[in-house]
């Protein structure tokens, strides 16, 4: 398992925005369920952590994620891999409704 220090956001590598199907598609290969959410601009989620691993895919709009060693700021396709127990926190960025999809393992 990797540790909060060496996790990295993977960049969605195609010139175009995936589609909402596309990013499904990829979780269900792996077998993970999910869930799509939404939140407005300037939402934030303050310091916490989660008891399992936690998958975020942006669909649409950015939202920057930060751990206690990184901080990414993540667009369309950009998947980020939290292990079980990081603490974390985020915010919408921009002014644009941010989309994306939430797995749990």
């Amino acid at each position: 398992m990797k540790s909060a220090a060496m996790m990295d956001v993977i960049r969605w590598n195609k010139s175009r925005k995936p589609t909402l199907e596309e990013l499904q598609a990829m979780l269900r290969a792996e077998g993970l369920e999910y869930e799509l959410y939404a939140d407005a601009p300037g939402t934030k989620y303050g310091r916490h952590k989660h008891p399992f691993e936690d998958f975020i895919v942006i669909v649409s709009g950015k939202m920057k994620i930060m751990t206690d060693h990184n901080e990414w700021t993540m667009k369309p396709g950009d998947r980020l891999d939290l292990p079980q127990n990081t603490v974390h926190a985020a915010e919408v960025v921009g002014k644009e409704e941010v989309q994306y999809l939430s797995a749990a393992k």
